[in-house]
């Protein structure tokens, strides 16, 4: 595509970043590299806060006004002046096209989309936690708007349903579709260790697991994942982004904990096949994360996305393997990947076609709640404790984190993990069990009131749902 006469326009587009961390001061610094988009809001837990961010994207001191009321914010706008904001409320009347939601905190995120909506403007989600409770309500409360409710470019979820349709699209058979987790795992032979997120574990056995011997891959890379397991396989925002796939897509994970398998890239599309073709998967359409096992000379696969492809043509795919492209060991099927996520840098490009084009980056209208993003107790809880959500990568301790069929709130059915954090354990719950309804006491957020309105909204008989839900993903037909 060619992305100049994509976008030919002499339009600027307006924007607002609430949450101005590492995605939001991406997008800042990038939006003063282009002529055609313009963000002059910045909103974050302070007003002081998001003028920082605003200096730190490039923006001169002189050219930002700190705000605290709405006069001030209007004053500012008038004049031309770049605005810090500590709430979204004060800026919500400007005549500026998008907002991106980027806090990352799954209330706050639900409560500015809703909130951004109402006031007529689309809605760029980055605040991932939030789009898998309620992303599917979100995305049809924006279309009755006229707006779009769309993820963004920049980070895996969309990234991945782009590479998803573009196969669909050419008339691939998709075989699995994923992501690599987002550090690598990278192997110091000589010291005998795997070095992980600036972590050393030491690895005295890899050397015999690092090559996959003929009729073994499965058992060595399972043997492989035993003897990385101090290393953490899989994560709450790798299973959280691909539950937002699943939405958007229709593709499924193949068992509710994922593989997760720890591969060199060009095992991939070899371990990713079906069982009777020396994968591990069930069947086609199937969601996977794994963990990029490398040598520290080779090429970073950390938080890119991928799509394992059906090769139909033997004859076309053999030579594209002479060109380097990766085939499975027995050619029955293919990688295709991105390995990088530029984060807010490239962003820009979903905002722009969602305003300019009336195009999501995500799955538009096709979005409904196939699966939920659930948690599975990893130690017992008694009566009385608290859930708190903590680090950056939003965990839960003492859960673990799940994708199921999604289902309505009720006393038997699995909370989803987001509207866990600050919920109090209202009875003993043991090893193992999954978190349902019946084991909290939800508080009363916003996020909770719009997961009520999409169990509403999308299944006829939420209200009087009281049968739990099977324990295993929804199964695609093939």
């Amino acid at each position: 595509m060619n992305y100049l006469r994509h976008f030919d326009s002499d339009r600027v587009i307006e924007a607002c970043v609430a949450g101005a961390g590492d995605f939001g001061r991406g997008i800042l610094r990038q939006a003063g590299q282009m002529k055609g988009l313009s963000v002059r809001i910045a909103v974050d837990v302070s007003a002081d806060m998001a003028a920082r961010a605003l200096q730190l994207s490039g923006v001169p001191d002189e050219k930002i006004m700190v705000c605290h009321e709405e006069v001030q914010v209007t004053e500012a706008w008038k004049k031309g002046f770049f605005i810090a904001a500590g709430s979204l409320e004060l800026v919500t009347h400007l005549p500026f096209d998008i907002i991106v939601e980027s806090t990352g905190i799954p209330d706050v995120g639900a409560r500015h989309a809703e909130l951004a909506i109402q006031a007529g403007k689309h809605v760029g989600i980055a605040t991932k936690e939030t789009e898998s409770v309620v992303g599917p309500y979100l995305t049809r409360l924006a279309e009755r708007q006229g707006r779009l409710f769309t993820p963004l470019d920049g980070d895996q979820p969309s990234l991945l349903i782009g590479l998803v349709t573009w196969a669909q699209t050419l008339g691939f058979e998709v075989v699995a579709a994923g992501k690599s987790s987002e550090y690598d795992f990278i192997w110091d032979e000589q010291d005998c260790a795997v070095w992980c997120n600036s972590q050393r574990y030491s690895t005295p056995d890899l050397k015999s697991l690092w090559a996959l011997a003929e009729d073994q891959e499965v058992a060595i890379v399972s043997a492989r994942s035993e003897a990385l397991s101090e290393i953490p396989q899989i994560s709450v925002p790798d299973l959280c982004e691909m539950t937002n796939v699943a939405n958007a897509t229709g593709l499924i994970p193949d068992r509710p904990g994922f593989h997760a398998m720890v591969l060199r890239t060009h095992e991939v599309p070899t371990l990713l096949d079906h069982r009777e073709l020396g994968g591990v998967l069930q069947g086609s359409g199937r969601l996977e994360v794994f963990n990029c096992l490398r040598r520290p000379d080779e090429v970073s696969f950390a938080g890119g996305v991928f799509v394992v492809l059906r090769c139909e043509d033997q004859e076309t795919w053999e030579l594209l393997r002479g060109k380097g492209h990766v085939l499975s060991r027995s050619g029955n099927s293919a990688m295709v990947y991105l390995p990088r996520h530029l984060l807010g840098l490239e962003a820009p490009i979903s905002m722009l076609d969602a305003v300019l084009k009336g195009l999501p980056s995500g799955g538009g209208s096709a979005v409904k709640p196939h699966v939920d993003l659930v948690a599975r107790a990893t130690s017992e809880f008694t009566s009385g404790q608290t859930l708190e959500m903590k680090g950056h990568h939003r965990h839960i301790e003492g859960l673990r984190p799940e994708v199921h069929g999604a289902a309505p709130l009720s006393a038997t059915s699995p909370v989803p993990f987001y509207l866990l954090p600050g919920a109090k354990i209202v009875r003993p719950v043991a090893t193992g069990q999954l978190i349902t309804l019946s084991d909290v006491s939800l508080p009363n957020s916003h996020m909770l009131r719009l997961r009520r309105e999409q169990d509403a909204m999308f299944f006829k008989d939420a209200a009087s749902s009281t049968q739990p839900p099977k324990e295993t993903h929804p199964t695609q037909q093939r």
